[in-house]
């Protein structure tokens, strides 16, 4: 901009205003005189940064795995975790039936076996004793044979003609117990063979 002088003479400069449209004069606290350099303070100096700095952009979002069209080698390294039994609580001591295992059908046969005799009358008797426990000291079945000439009857303690099982002479049967076996003849008295696997 140019502007007479009283003297004559022309001043060249740059005129600044405020919003209102008054001049900026030396007074003022934006004045630049011309020809000098600029220093601006914008409220103190700025924060130094971290070494490192984080920059805070959010959640990550969820990214979704497409599969398809994809293989997984046959063999993969690393190691699998599926769990241990080695985690699992002791047994309390004592007797504890954790369950059946088949050794009633065992198919290669019991650890041992016993053979004996009883002669049946009619009154009810025992034919073999209990034998309990587990493989190897308790029954897992026994096998009576009627070697007499009548019919005896056998079952619990109490046994009779009437609620007994039947065994014909020349019969036999094969009961899976570890119970006691008792008997009664329908008449004299009958030997009654008795082969036990434990």
């Amino acid at each position: 901009m140019q502007w007479p002088n009283p003297n004559g003479s022309i001043t060249e400069g740059v005129v600044i205003e405020d919003g209102d449209g008054n001049k900026i004069t030396a007074a003022d606290p934006f004045f630049v005189a011309p020809g000098t350099g600029v220093t601006w303070t914008l409220g103190g100096a700025l924060p130094a940064f971290a070494a490192t700095p984080t920059f805070n952009i959010g959640a990550a979002p969820t990214l979704a795995v497409n599969w398809s069209g994809q293989s997984v080698a046959a063999t993969q390294s690393g190691t699998w975790n599926i769990g241990s039994v080695a985690s699992l609580p002791a047994l309390a001591a004592g007797s504890n039936t954790v369950g059946n295992v088949g050794v009633n059908n065992n198919p290669v046969g019991s650890a041992a076996f016993a053979a004996s005799q009883a002669s049946i009358g009619t009154a009810a008797a025992q034919i073999v004793a209990a034998r309990a426990g587990v493989v190897g000291t308790g029954r897992i079945a026994a096998t009576l044979y009627n070697a007499g000439s009548a019919t005896v009857y056998f079952g619990a303690s109490g046994v009779t003609t009437t609620t007994g099982m039947p065994l014909p002479a020349g019969a036999s049967a094969t009961v899976n117990t570890q119970a006691a076996i008792y008997g009664i003849a329908a008449s004299g008295t009958q030997t009654i063979g008795v082969m036990e696997t434990f």
